[in-house]
């Protein structure tokens, strides 16, 4: 059974993937906590295609860096994510036989993020992030593994972002000495907007190992 057809077969599935979804990509940017009508529809034609939440989160992260090198004046969007999601097939899930190997993967992920720098004030989301995942292991679906990884690894950013107020000020003024070039080709509200999404950027760029391009590569067999 491929992840398309997994998701086919949940379709109640659909609000609480589309939900994931809506709260890991505004993590990433910042600023309004909803998507526009067109992600909106994008998305839920995605989710009842029965795209996997993995490879489209997989795909926010891709985009995210690709606009770290090279600003762009709109807003990270799903729109604009519109080409790697669709661009690739998704790979299937495990069949009994090869069940395994994703659950050996993640207690790989897991060990893994024991080893990643990380200041001492988010220890406690680390630990928390390691159990999440662990705990997650337990199911035996491949597909609710990564869904409760990638809202694990969600859950790191944003409290990430959270315990980071102290340096929200020094950030926002990277973030502005990085969008210089773009301050006389967008509106004060546009020009924010990036500041805020790339103040998220230089959060999550500390943390590469935390990411849903990790989960996905895992569960895909990458």
């Amino acid at each position: 059974m491929t992840l398309t057809e997994q998701s086919m077969t949940n379709p109640s599935n659909i609000a609480a993937q589309a939900e994931e979804v809506r709260a890991y990509i505004v993590a990433t940017r910042g600023g309004a906590p909803f998507l526009s009508a067109a992600d909106g529809r994008l998305l839920v034609r995605w989710l009842e295609a029965g795209i996997s939440v993995a490879k489209i989160l997989a795909a926010i992260d891709e985009v995210a860096i690709k606009r770290r090198k090279k600003r762009a004046r709109g807003r990270l969007s799903l729109v604009s994510c519109r080409r790697i999601v669709e661009g690739k097939k998704d790979q299937p899930v495990p069949t009994p036989a090869s069940e395994a190997r994703p659950i050996h993967a993640f207690e790989e992920y897991a060990q893994a993020l024991l080893t990643i720098p990380i200041p001492a004030p988010l220890e406690l989301e680390r630990e928390r992030l390691i159990q999440r995942i662990q705990s997650a292991m337990q199911s035996q679906d491949p597909e609710q593994i990564a869904l409760d990884a990638l809202a694990a690894v969600r859950t790191f950013h944003e409290n990430a972002w959270i315990q980071a107020a102290p340096r929200h000020a020094e950030i926002r003024s990277q973030a502005r000495q990085e969008l210089e070039s773009l301050r006389a080709v967008l509106s004060g509200e546009a020009f924010e907007g990036a500041v805020e999404e790339v103040s998220r950027d230089i959060i999550r760029r500390e943390f590469p190992l935390v990411s849903a391009t990790a989960v996905w590569d895992r569960l895909s067999g990458k």
